[in-house]
This record gives C-alpha cells, sequence and structure tokens, in this order.
C-alpha cells in the first residue's frame, strides 16, 4: 500500500512539473558584455570591476555573478557578437541597436536593455582650409567607427541639410572605419585622414592641439538636440530566460552610474587600467566632470535616428516607438 502511495504522490509531482513546463532552469552566473573604446563605455567596466552586478544578483536572491567583459572595434562587430552569442549584451550606437532590432524580431529579438550615456560627437580636421563639412574635397578621408555608427549616421544628415534632399550619400566615399585610437593618431599624424568624428576622452585630447580643429557637433546637426551615444543591447530571449541577471545588470549599471558622480577619482583609476592614456587621474575626473558625456540609463533620440534611417532606406521598417526597441526595465524611467 506504501509503495503505491509512493507511486501515486510521485506520479501527481510529475505531471504538475509537465504542466508547469518541467523543472525551473537556474540562471546564468555569468554575463558577457562587449564594448568598445571610449570614455562612454566606463560604467560597463566599472559595474565589472567593483562587482556591482554580483551584489544586485545576490540581493535579488542568484548565487552570483561574474561580468566579463570583451572590447570591439564597432556596432558592426558588436552585433556580429551578439548574434553568434559570443556576448550576451554589447555595448553600442543607436543606429546599431535599430539595425538589430529589424533585423531579429521574432528570432534574436534584440533590445536595449538601457542608455549608457549621451556623448557629444565631435566632427574634427587637421587640415587648416577644411572649416565647414563642404570644404572636404573628393581626396579627403574622415574616420568614424563603423558605416553603421552614430557618427556616420550623423555626417549623413548633415550632408542631407547641407546639399539637399536626398543628397545623405553624398559624403559617403570619404568615410572610412577607424578605431577611435588608431583615428585620433591619423589625424594627429596628419596622414590618411583629414577628419574624425570624435568622442571623449579623443575629442578633448584633439582639442588641445593646435593641428587640430572642430568643424562641426552632433548637437548641431541634431538642432541643439542631445542623443544616447550608446546605448546597452542584449536579446529578449536572454531576458526572459534570466529576468533576475538582466535586472542585476541593470541594477548594475546604474550603480556605476552613481559611482562616476560620488567618486570620479576611482571612476577615473577604473578608466585608465582599461583604457591607458598619456592623461593623468585628474585630467580624466575634468573630462568626466566638463559636461562631454552625460551618463544616463534613459534612451534620447531614439525616434530621431529611426526616422532618418527609414527615410535613407537603412530601416525598412521604423519602430512606434522607442518602447518597441527596448526592454521593460527601462520603461518607468523615461527615454523618445
Amino acid at each position: 500500500m506504501t509503495g503505491i502511495v509512493a507511486r501515486c504522490v510521485l506520479a501527481v509531482s510529475l505531471a504538475a512539473a509537465a504542466m508547469a513546463g518541467g523543472p525551473a532552469r537556474a540562471e546564468t552566473g555569468e554575463i558577457r558584455v562587449g564594448l568598445q573604446y571610449g570614455l562612454i563605455y566606463l560604467p560597463i567596466q566599472i559595474a565589472a570591476d567593483e562587482g556591482f552586478v554580483d551584489k544586485r544578483a545576490r540581493a535579488l536572491g542568484l548565487a552570483g555573478m561574474t561580468l566579463t567583459v570583451q572590447r570591439f572595434s564597432g556596432s558592426t562587430a558588436v552585433n556580429e557578437a551578439l548574434l553568434s552569442d559570443s556576448i550576451d549584451f554589447g555595448a553600442l550606437g543607436l543606429p546599431g541597436l535599430l539595425i538589430g532590432w529589424e533585423k531579429t524580431q521574432g528570432k534574436f529579438a534584440m533590445k536595449g536593455l538601457c542608455g549608457v550615456g549621451i556623448t557629444a560627437f565631435v566632427l574634427d580636421a587637421n587640415k587648416p582650409k577644411i572649416k565647414t563639412l563642404a570644404d572636404f574635397g573628393p581626396e579627403d578621408r574622415i574616420a568614424v567607427p563603423a558605416s553603421n555608427s552614430p557618427q556616420a549616421i550623423l555626417l549623413r544628415m548633415a550632408a542631407e541639410k547641407l546639399f539637399g534632399p536626398g543628397q545623405y550619400g553624398r559624403l559617403d566615399a570619404m568615410l572610412v572605419s577607424l578605431p577611435h585610437p588608431d583615428a585620433a593618431a591619423a589625424l594627429m599624424a596628419g596622414s590618411a585622414i583629414s577628419g574624425y568624428f570624435a568622442t571623449p576622452p579623443f575629442s578633448q585630447t584633439l582639442a588641445k592641439s593646435p593641428k587640430i580643429h572642430s568643424i562641426l557637433t552632433s548637437r548641431e546637426i541634431l538642432g541643439g538636440r542631445d542623443a544616447t551615444g550608446v546605448a546597452l543591447g542584449g536579446s529578449q530571449h536572454f531576458a526572459d530566460a534570466n529576468p533576475k541577471a538582466t535586472e542585476a545588470l541593470y541594477l548594475g549599471m546604474a550603480d556605476a552610474l552613481n559611482l562616476i558622480a560620488t567618486n570620479p577619482r576611482r571612476a577615473a583609476e577604473i578608466y585608465l587600467k582599461s583604457e591607458p592614456q598619456k592623461l593623468s587621474n585628474e585630467e580624466v575626473q575634468s573630462q568626466l566632470k566638463d559636461g562631454t558625456t552625460i551618463y544616463k540609463l534613459e534612451p534620447a533620440g531614439v525616434m530621431a535616428f529611426a526616422d532618418f534611417m527609414q527615410k535613407s532606406g537603412m530601416l525598412k521598417t521604423k519602430p512606434g516607438s522607442w518602447k518597441d526597441v527596448f526592454l521593460s526595465n527601462v520603461y518607468e524611467k523615461g527615454g523618445d
């Protein structure tokens, strides 16, 4: 009789498990994040170095969390790493996120977790004769991180404003893809390129050189508006399978932003360790405070990029709202 009861209990337990979809799968113990080069990516490195995601994961009931970071050059490389499952989240510009969102709907389902920061993009030149965008000639080359980077899209926006409707591709033949450190060095050397759409800390360093001058900014192109320079994106599938881990990453990013605001010396120390520069700790602190990078989780300018990218053929369909492109973690914080 006891054996019969035991078998009945086991049968009921198995049935219940089947109805519930089987035993719950344990969440991941590691999140792999891809990032590029520049000061705007600092919160990700801080979250890893300070163990913020691990602390948040434990508070949410997980056993712990390792945050592993990998370096890439350009949004294209980050997107490829995401799609090949080499990383779980990647830091990329809004154009790269929008392209990934459109191409992976119903499959990988790429979504943004949060913004990382708003960046003041600056187009620099090394030839005295180049005073405006119109002064670049066919022999000149302008460096951007990738063909789908925010800088490349901004240049196309600027070209259409300068040359007229439909002329957004007028400067495409001049664009070359270079990692930020290589582009800054090439512009200073006065060889290979005549222009470089720079981001901090490279833009601040170049501003100190008498050989370099700025001719255009992203704010001017966007009509006085700011836009998120980098967002952190991953897949809806990963978020659904690892809700606590995803939330821990979001909260760990918030903790990193708080450290930058309250302990810039430590933030600068982490940056110089992760991206060696010919800068002092005090100089990096100054750059963190000068307003050229505003660290912010709420995304901005998503639809401004989406509108232009649809018009120029980079997107077949644009999202109905910025919320279509982001996971629910960030909804309550606002955005556009």
